[in-house]
């Protein structure tokens, strides 16, 4: 699993950004993350897979949400100078986007995206094709 997490955790750094600021969240029904051994593992393998890229990490996992699972890691490492200005560009364009799928208090309700991957920054989708191919035996 965390050979599968690894690309995924790089493709969730800013570009331009050094490979530093990145995060990945996941989210599932809470019977698929069971039968990927639970929110605890789940959450495990990205912290280890987040410490092969050398992040100082912070990571969550909460199960039985409206949305079901939901595991993420977030890279809380100091960024240097010369990437702070995309670090911080990115993290400005994903708040834009997480007020843009709640939104604004007395705006008028606008309908989220049809599935939770079409947001860039949440490769549920991405993960479920790596982990299901690597799953599969080598052909010979």
């Amino acid at each position: 699993m965390i050979t599968v997490l690894v690309p995924l955790l790089q493709a969730g750094c800013p570009p331009q950004g050094g490979g530093y600021g990145g995060s990945v969240e996941l989210r599932m029904p809470d019977q698929e993350a069971v039968d990927l051994g639970g929110a605890d593992l789940l959450r495990s393998a990205l912290r280890a897979a987040a410490r092969q890229l050398g992040w100082k990490v912070g990571t969550y996992a909460w199960g039985g949400t409206q949305h079901g699972t939901m595991v993420g890691v977030v890279d809380r490492r100091d960024v240097p100078r010369q990437f702070a200005e995309a670090v911080r560009g990115d993290m400005v364009l994903r708040a834009r986007a997480a007020v843009n799928r709640v939104g604004r208090p007395g705006a008028p309700a606008q309908q989220p995206p049809a599935l939770a991957e079409a947001d860039p920054h949440m490769p549920t989708a991405a993960f479920r094709t790596a982990y299901e191919q690597a799953q599969r035996p080598a052909a010979s």
